[in-house]
């Protein structure tokens, strides 16, 4: 194939997510490659402005709920209409319509992977999505973790890629640094991430009660999700000078980010945490836990890395990297220079050829 062709995108919405932070990114670097970018999708979100910025055809679908029959009838219209190439597929709902739509019409399926087993308990729908994604052209993980769950489960047509997420390098440079620390001359802990179990948001919250045992500290908290109440009524019950803030969710991280003393991702399990990637290229010293998809990008060197289930070791890691600047200021650089291995240009062109090599399987097949 040498000229660059049609890819159609199904994802859900463009919400908060790190999938749909990564399609906004990925679509205006296919274009760059010579591919002409269709995005289709039934609610918008805050990463819209980015991806209409991206210069991709957008097909807004209309529907009274997620599995609504009408989006499978929408999204074959739209395959009809951009006659794409490639569909590929972003997300639960839509690796089974979009999936589906591809089947039905013999198009090309590549299917994202943006997590690893733990997020795919026994439940009808990723039952059904699995079985669906047997029938795919490839699947393409953003981790090695993501990988090994489609290992025993593709068809032997099926075919697999990894290809990390992305963050534009660029960008996050130019935003300016800090001028000055919080008002509050206080440290700040900042986390940001969807507020659900698996970001290990209860023990977040227990490292932090030790934590402000030793030292005072400013807490910016971000994100929503569905253990925002719990945030909420913990937060309820802290006295008025404790310093938690809980500012819900920030379309653009990195200038808190460079105002941050140490940025804290105590997930029990990821995929490629976007966070950590964006707080990697902006410098911020780092205090994660120890799984795969955190040892995928950091190491002692370069983060400090914490047994997931313990609090207390997690206050300890805080209390370390804010006790030793000069210590966490190096393992920062460290980060920072391993952030480059994630530009987005280099992403695009793996894309770039994943597409290419699907497309002449299956005109070879």
């Amino acid at each position: 194939m040498d000229r660059a062709g049609t890819i159609l995108h199904c994802i859900p919405s463009m919400s908060g997510g790190g999938a749909e932070r990564q399609l906004a990114y990925l679509a205006a670097e296919l274009r760059a490659f010579g591919w002409t970018v269709h995005v289709a999708l039934w609610r918008r979100g805050p990463n819209w402005a980015r991806l209409e910025r991206s210069g991709a055809v957008i097909h807004e679908m209309t529907a009274r709920h997620a599995y609504d029959p009408a989006l499978l009838s929408a999204l074959r219209r739209v395959l009809s209409d951009a006659k794409p190439d490639v569909v590929q597929t972003w997300l639960l709902q839509m690796d089974i319509l979009g999936g589906a739509a591809a089947l039905l019409t013999r198009t090309p399926w590549i299917v994202s992977e943006r997590s690893e087993a733990g997020a795919y308990p026994l439940s009808l729908k990723n039952v059904i999505r699995s079985r669906l994604v047997r029938r795919a052209d490839a699947v393409v993980s953003n981790s090695p973790a993501g990988d090994d769950y489609w290992r025993t489960r593709l068809s032997q047509r099926g075919r697999r890629f990894i290809v990390p997420n992305a963050i534009p390098l660029d960008e996050i440079a130019a935003v300016p640094g800090p001028t000055a620390g919080p008002r509050s001359g206080e440290p700040v802990v900042m986390f940001a991430g969807r507020l659900a179990a698996e970001k290990n948001i209860a023990m977040l919250l227990a490292g932090l009660s030790i934590l402000w045992t030793r030292r005072r500290v400013q807490v910016w908290c971000f994100g929503e999700g569905p253990l925002k109440a719990m945030v909420d009524r913990w937060a309820s019950t802290l006295p008025a000078d404790r310093g938690f803030h809980a500012k819900g969710y920030a379309p653009d991280l990195w200038p808190m980010m460079k105002q941050a003393s140490v940025l804290v991702s105590p997930s029990v399990f990821e995929g490629a945490p976007n966070v950590v990637l964006e707080a990697m290229a902006c410098g911020v010293p780092l205090v994660v836990s120890d799984i795969p998809a955190h040892r995928e990008l950091l190491d002692a060197e370069s983060a400090m890395l914490v047994d997931a289930s313990s609090p207390v070791l997690l206050a300890d890691a805080i209390d370390a990297v804010l006790q030793d600047p000069i210590g966490a200021a190096r393992r920062a650089a460290v980060a920072l220079r391993r952030a480059a291995r994630f530009d987005l240009r280099a992403t695009a062109r793996r894309y770039d050829d994943m597409y290419r090599d699907v497309i002449s399987q299956r005109v070879a097949g």
